[in-house]
């Protein structure tokens, strides 16, 4: 299978192929936005959704952020917008896609100012409120806990203790008070690695 073949979808639990039709502009796009999907796939931060009352988009951002955005034209161009500089690009392939992203992707990752200033205000309570999702693996002795909108892991020996190291890698993140990783809200979702070690089926 593709790497976009496994790209979550929160619209309607759709797959990818079926969103990039109906809201990428149709079958003739498609081949496009399954390249566009193989190199964000796996990326660190990416996600697809649909937006704006059906757009087929991509995104990177903490915590509802898209300060990087990328579509496909109705020419099977790539439309590329930086958010920080409100620059547009229009580029021709995956690999002008990847120049673009060079300068600017590890920016982007990082909190921005704003998201900054709003997790400190009223005492961290952003922050509070918010429920984090964790992304759970197993492997060579250690359960790794990550964001899927960053590109941090958090590894422990138990699942607790990769979890707390999750809690605290996000104070970090936000420059918040240690302390507060106790009073952060996290869900985790367990890959089949991390569910056979819970269950005992592996070794």
């Amino acid at each position: 299978m593709r790497p976009c073949g496994s790209v979550r979808v929160q619209f309607d639990n759709s797959d990818y192929d079926n969103v990039c039709v109906n809201f990428g502009g149709g079958d003739d796009l498609l081949p496009a936005w399954r390249d566009l999907g193989d190199l964000l796939a796996h990326r660190s931060g990416w996600h697809f959704d649909v937006v704006n009352h059906g757009e087929a988009l991509w995104s990177l951002g903490l915590l509802g952020e898209s300060r990087l955005n990328i579509h496909v034209t109705e020419d099977r161009r790539f439309h590329c917008h930086d958010h920080d500089t409100d620059q547009d690009d229009v580029v021709d392939g995956i690999p002008a896609v990847e120049d673009w992203l060079g300068a600017r992707e590890e920016r982007a990752k990082q909190p921005s100012a704003l998201l900054l200033d709003l997790a400190r205000a009223m005492d961290w309570g952003v922050l509070k409120s918010h429920t984090f999702t964790l992304r759970v693996s197993w492997s060579d002795g250690y359960f790794a806990a990550s964001l899927p909108d960053h590109y941090d892991v958090a590894f422990g020996r138990t699942l607790p203790e990769a979890i707390t190291g999750a809690s605290e890698m996000l104070c970090r993140l936000f420059d918040a008070p240690a302390e507060l990783a106790e009073q952060l809200t996290l869900t985790t979702e367990l890959d089949t690695t991390a569910t056979r070690r819970l269950t005992g089926q592996a070794g």
